[in-house]
């Protein structure tokens, strides 16, 4: 948790994946670099998203807002 504080944005742009933020032995939170994307790969994984949410079942759906609500997340 110390080291997170000294991290500058800079180094926290080139991580090179996602890290645990640890407080001893227990994480208790993630470090996600932010990167930039260009729009075309952008609107290439919203189509592949969209294609596949089209080829869920309606149980599949169904099972999906089961987890969701179990969640509180609707």
């Amino acid at each position: 948790m110390r080291e997170l504080q000294r991290m500058s944005a800079g180094a926290i742009q080139i991580l090179p994946h996602a890290m645990p933020i640890k407080n001893g032995t227990a994480t208790v939170g993630i470090l996600l670099p932010i990167r930039i994307v260009s729009p075309e790969y952008m609107r290439k994984v919203l189509a592949d998203s969209d294609a596949a949410a089209a080829r869920r079942t309606p149980e599949e759906n169904a099972a999906i807002d089961r987890l969701l609500a179990e969640r509180g997340i609707e």
